[in-house]
């Protein structure tokens, strides 16, 4: 037996197919989610400012669902809300370039020459073929900086110690007196005690005592 898609899986493919292919398609708990979805969405979409406390009680006493469901429904109809929009912008982008061609065919009939022009600034705009085009990044003819190792401190700005050498030496004699025990440090094994730390077995629970 096929697997059911889920109710969101379902409205992404089929939110504005009519009620009957809907029934025809899905089993019928399934198909009357899908319709209920989309009346709650166009719902939501009608009344924007709705807060989703007032959209779950209007779920609840319109569909008589429980609250859960409800709080279901909305989650679905979060997830719809931008893949919708986003559709809906390409379906009028679509619509506005289909309605300016046909203003463009009818003004060109007429031989209204004032309203081809507008038309086709309009069209121009809508599609946004009067911005420039970003030119693309040739990564393979960017020329790798020619950066070189260097003592020289005064590439960064900075004003350079004279008698560097001697300067280290005395500051490291100075500072040798004071912290002697730490000139010269010898590596120790560090004991992080991995066994307990990261034991390969769960550690034993003691059984609580009997009374």
């Amino acid at each position: 037996m096929p697997t059911l898609p889920s109710p969101l899986e379902a409205c992404k493919l089929d939110l504005l197919t009519p009620d009957e292919e809907l029934r025809a398609k899905y089993p019928l708990h399934l198909a009357e989610r899908v319709m209920r979805l989309r009346e709650v969405y166009n719902l939501w979409m009608a009344n924007p400012g709705m807060k989703d406390r007032e959209l779950r009680d209007t779920i609840m006493s319109r569909f008589r669902v429980s609250q859960s469901t409800a709080y279901s429904d909305l989650t679905v109809v979060h997830q719809l809300a931008p893949l919708l929009s986003q559709k809906s912008r390409d379906f009028h982008l679509l619509r506005a370039n289909e309605m300016l061609l046909e203003t463009y065919a009818i003004a060109k009939e007429r031989g209204d020459v004032r309203t081809m022009q507008q038309t086709a600034s309009t069209y121009a705009k809508v599609n946004k073929v009067d911005e420039p085009e970003e030119a693309a990044v040739r990564f393979d003819e960017l020329a790798p900086q020619p950066f070189c190792a260097t003592t020289d401190v005064t590439v960064l700005g900075i004003k350079p110690i004279p008698d560097v050498a001697n300067y280290i030496a005395r500051l490291t004699r100075e500072l040798s007196r004071d912290f002697a025990d730490i000139t010269d440090v010898e590596f120790e094994e560090a004991d992080l005690e991995e066994n307990f730390l990261f034991p390969t077995e769960a550690p034993a629970i003691d059984a609580p005592d009997q009374p």
